[in-house]
């Protein structure tokens, strides 16, 4: 029989053969491939986001078919990944041989046998005595039999897949072959709200990666960092000043604990820093609003002109005075209800002055590298997927801050305001030469980071389908914000004094 005439595996998968996933996966597919073709290098990626899509119902079977008067390189690197296999590492050769196709000298596959810690001399005398090459011509000839006549093709459960070689129809494909209930309802067209809800948040942000499940790209990390932006700048007044409230009483935690642990281990300044952050991890988990973390994700919004600089000035203005009023009403009943012990309020004390001591520029910055900082852990955050990852990227962050002698202003203000409260202090004091050098450098760091973020690290700022039915607002909205525009807009035209007092819901929701 012909090759062409045979769409059926001849060889059935077995023991020899380089195997990803589990044995009882009700679906094997299988691929004929040849390393330096670039259809199969272009090919890849999309085979391991199918991997990830499908997860544990698939295993993958890899099998050489270099096509060498096309590709004089393709048979010995299919020999390179054969003699990583006799030491255990032929996946990690198959991944480097697809993602460095333009390097597939025999030096190259020496380099690579080093990188992955291979025993070279027996790698190089394998590769050059051909000891697999009878292998390789195996997998060939099997190929041959099976009606393989390019690069790649693919077996689903033993029959060739002759369709369009493409993410959603092979997906499609493997997916009518295992029935997989799942996979086939989110690829129905008509169900392609399912296949958000699957994939992406409500407001249209990933929720897992699109080629590792588990990892995102900086898009993606953008994408997210982007919804949670708006979800906060469409908060009502209400539940911002009391998310930020809470989020300015927590900060207590951070000051309370910080000056107990000094006081318990005054000979270790690094022991009394250890539960600094620990406002901050409550601040994360919780989901309350900190001024700082508000310095990076509705800065999204504005720079991508889907938000008005009114409004980011507005969320910010309500936010910072809740975090400082919380801030506050802490540091009050630290200084005035007897909560610390004389030795403990001493610490306490000396800790504010320790932040006015500081010269005006010095607040400054290192105010901005502080905001810096947290903008980073903001970032890390949206890029994590698990509560304990959260915890430890919170963590080991923030604690630089105290480490590196840097100010933080909501637990800046907290250790200040127990100076005001404790009578050492005057409040315009604290104001004028500590909290205003301190949140313009927050600020500054904060929003270097998310323009860093935003024009150097993405290309796709929108969310690929929730973006198509928002437009972006004119130079004269982001500036002046919707109301004011609409406005000037009705003036310049020469509209009624009743027409200019009265906008209607819809224009001021535009």
């Amino acid at each position: 029989m012909s090759q062409t005439e045979n769409n059926t595996l001849t060889v059935p998968v077995d023991e020899r053969d380089h195997i990803r996933g589990s044995d009882d996966a009700p679906i094997t597919l299988v691929e004929y491939g040849d390393f330096e073709c670039p259809y199969c290098g272009d090919f890849y990626p999309v085979v391991r986001r199918i991997l990830n899509r499908v997860g544990t119902q698939i295993r993958f079977v890899f099998r050489h078919f270099p096509l060498t008067q096309q590709h004089p390189r393709a048979q010995q690197a299919a020999e390179a990944a054969e003699a990583a296999a006799e030491q255990g590492r032929f996946w990690d050769m198959y991944d480097i041989l697809y993602q460095r196709q333009d390097a597939l000298t025999r030096e190259d596959f020496v380099r690579y046998a080093e990188e992955l810690e291979l025993d070279v001399d027996r790698f190089t005398d394998e590769l050059d005595r051909g000891v697999h090459e009878e292998r390789v011509e195996a997998d060939f000839r099997n190929g041959i039999n099976s009606g393989v006549n390019g690069t790649p093709t693919f077996y689903i459960n033993g029959e060739r897949y002759d369709g369009p070689y493409e993410f959603e129809p092979l997906l499609a494909a493997i997916a009518n072959t295992g029935d997989l209930a799942d996979v086939k309802r989110s690829l129905r067209f008509e169900n392609h709200e399912l296949r958000e809800t699957i994939d992406r948040s409500r407001r249209g942000a990933p929720a897992a990666g699109e080629a590792v499940r588990d990892r995102f790209s900086a898009d993606e990390i953008f994408q997210r960092v982007t919804a949670t932006a708006d979800d906060e700048i469409e908060r009502s007044t209400r539940l911002l000043f009391f998310s930020g409230l809470a989020a300015g009483l927590s900060v207590g935690a951070t000051f309370l604990a910080r000056a107990a642990m000094t006081t318990a281990y005054p000979g270790n300044v690094g022991l009394g820093n250890l539960l600094y952050p620990i406002g901050f991890v409550m601040i994360v988990i919780g989901s309350y609003q900190l001024f700082t973390e508000n310095t990076l994700t509705p800065v999204t919004l504005v720079l991508t002109r889907l938000a008005s600089l009114p409004q980011l000035l507005r969320l910010w203005t309500i936010v910072l005075a809740a975090n400082v009023i919380g801030a506050g009403i802490s540091a009050f009943f630290l200084a005035r209800t007897g909560i610390f012990d004389p030795t403990v309020a001493e610490t306490a004390h000396r800790l504010g002055e320790h932040a006015m001591h500081t010269s005006w520029s010095a607040l400054f910055y290192k105010g901005i590298f502080a905001g810096g900082l947290v903008a980073t852990m903001v970032w890390l955050v949206h890029a994590a997927r698990e509560t304990i990852s959260r915890l430890l990227i919170v963590y080991a962050i923030m604690i630089i801050i105290p480490i590196a002698d840097l100010f933080h202003c909501v637990v800046g203000a907290c250790e200040v305001l127990f100076l005001v409260f404790a009578g050492s202090a005057s409040l315009g004091t604290v104001f004028g030469d500590f909290f205003v050098p301190v949140v313009l450098g927050n600020t500054i760091g904060g929003i270097v980071f998310v323009a860093l973020v935003n024009f150097s690290m993405t290309e796709n700022r929108r969310f690929p389908e929730q973006d198509r039915r928002r437009f972006e607002l004119s130079w004269s909205e982001w500036l002046f914000g919707p109301r004011v525009h609409e406005y000037l807009r009705k003036r310049e035209r020469g509209d009624s004094s009743e027409e200019l007092a009265g906008t209607s819901s819809a224009e001021r929701r535009s």
